[in-house]
């Protein structure tokens, strides 16, 4: 949120949106968000990802009136890793209409998070497989069509051509998310050993997956203060694991933002952190 904030009042068009179904992302604006974009500030549009919905508007009122065929599209809008699936369609239709000039998404935690990175990887191989099969699919209509002849079959529906056009959509997706020109994930963390630990596991993760990681981020620093002995005895462990974690980063830059005497709501709070996180040289943080 405070990079999205940044960004816009710097003249950028953004589009802010989150997958993380907590709705962390509604409550740091004190704003309802929906699974359509809404302009909160010039040049910042914020939405939320709802899988549910998207499934809901694709079957429409015809899922109500289908039976088991109803029954079915309810158990898939509450499988779980929806969430991802409907992430990925978001992202690939702000792909294709380039309307924004970053498009900065808000993850669910860890295991989410990988899980939403592999995906286009994952999609593209059940594409290839469908491919694969189509043809065994087309002769399974045919007999259909032969043991009841009173069927008819939607001579319009190209299955070959729908599943590359789906196929290229995944690749053109997966490409960008692997290139470090045009997009970069962003670890935020803070400096305590078992998300420092973390934070590396996914790092090692990302690294093999050949994902570009751009930042980590460490949140949360405890300032240094010579009169608390409490904020003292803070201030060394968090220094401790602040070494540790740029030890275990290795070549990818480290920032820091120090715990904060005030709340981090609103957009002008959000700006504030933005700059902190962003103004200066990663190295000198």
């Amino acid at each position: 949120a405070a990079t999205a904030v940044r960004l816009a009042r710097s003249g950028s068009k953004v589009l802010l949106m989150s997958s993380d179904p907590a709705h962390s992302l509604s409550d740091v604006f004190d704003i309802q968000l929906g699974a359509e974009p809404i302009r909160i500030l010039d040049g910042l549009d914020v939405m939320a990802v709802d899988a549910k919905e998207m499934f809901a508007g694709a079957f429409g009122d015809a899922a109500q009136s289908m039976g088991g065929f109803g029954k079915l599209a309810k158990m898939a809008s509450d499988t779980p890793g929806i969430d991802e699936f409907g992430a990925i369609e978001v992202l690939m239709q702000a792909l294709e209409t380039a309307y924004h000039d970053v498009v900065i998404m808000d993850t669910a935690p860890t295991g989410h998070t990988l899980r939403l990175l592999m995906l286009p990887e994952l999609l593209d191989g059940w594409f290839g497989t469908l491919m694969e099969l189509r043809g065994k699919i087309a002769r399974a209509g045919k007999l259909l069509r032969k043991v009841f002849p009173g069927s008819k079959a939607d001579d319009d529906f190209d299955m070959s051509a729908e599943l590359s056009g789906g196929r290229d959509r995944v690749l053109r997706l997966r490409n960008l998310l692997t290139d470090g020109d045009k997009a970069q994930i962003i670890l935020v963390t803070i400096p305590e050993a078992m998300s420092v630990l973390e934070t590396s596991r996914t790092l090692d993760m990302l690294s093999k997956s050949s994902m570009p990681v751009g930042t980590v981020l460490v949140n949360q620093v405890q300032p240094e203060s010579g009169d608390c002995g409490h904020c003292e005895r803070r201030w060394k462990i968090h220094q401790r694991e602040l070494a540790d974690m740029r030890r275990r980063a290795g070549t990818v830059p480290v920032r820091v933002v120090e715990s904060l005497p005030w709340e981090l709501r609103g957009f002008d709070a959000l700006e504030k952190v933005g700059n902190l996180a962003w103004g200066g040289d990663a190295t000198s943080n």
